[in-house]
């Protein structure tokens, strides 16, 4: 497994930079398809600017690299377990952007290293369970609660987004 733990960091912000460099541009030049197709976007990332982004995908990558570090250095099942449902969490956001760009047929900021970093990291995944003690009710349980803390601090991180956009007075992504 030690050999594992620092994946998940460094996959997720090389994933993650593609999007913080894109995704402004992106929905700038989108904004009549989105408009018109998906609004609900719109409401999604009104209050969002690239350096709240920045900021949000930073807070992110604190927590992989301290839920990695407690995993590596104390080297507990639970922490372990907890590691891989975030990482699970991860491959999912992974499946959803590659999603996204299909629902609307066009390349999306995030999409190349989505497509780069989803057999990658399921990979990891897949050998993190082989290596795993098997007590499937138990990882199965924490699995899904670090599943679950990444979708939780997705939401956090979006308020974070708004927040510090309006706090800082910046201009919006669109």
């Amino acid at each position: 497994m030690q050999r594992y733990a620092w994946l998940f960091p460094i996959i997720f912000i090389f994933h993650d930079m593609e999007e913080i460099i894109g995704l402004g541009a992106w929905l700038r030049k989108n904004r009549t398809l989105i408009q018109e197709k998906y609004p609900f976007f719109l409401r999604t990332y009104k209050d969002f600017s690239t350096e709240g982004f920045a900021l949000a995908v930073a807070e992110e990558l604190v927590l992989c690299i301290a839920l990695s570090a407690a995993a590596l250095y104390t080297d507990s099942e639970l922490i372990w377990y907890l590691w891989l449902g975030a990482f699970i969490g991860c491959d999912l956001h992974f499946l959803i952007h590659i999603g996204q760009s299909l629902l609307i047929r066009k390349y999306i900021p995030a999409l190349l290293t989505s497509i780069i970093c989803l057999p990658v990291s399921t990979y990891v995944i897949y050998r993190s369970v082989c290596e795993l003690p098997c007590d499937m009710p138990f990882m199965a349980v924490t699995a899904l609660a670090g599943c679950i803390m990444v979708g939780v601090n997705l939401r956090a991180a979006q308020k974070l987004i708004g927040w510090f956009t309006r706090k800082m007075e910046l201009p919006p992504l669109i």
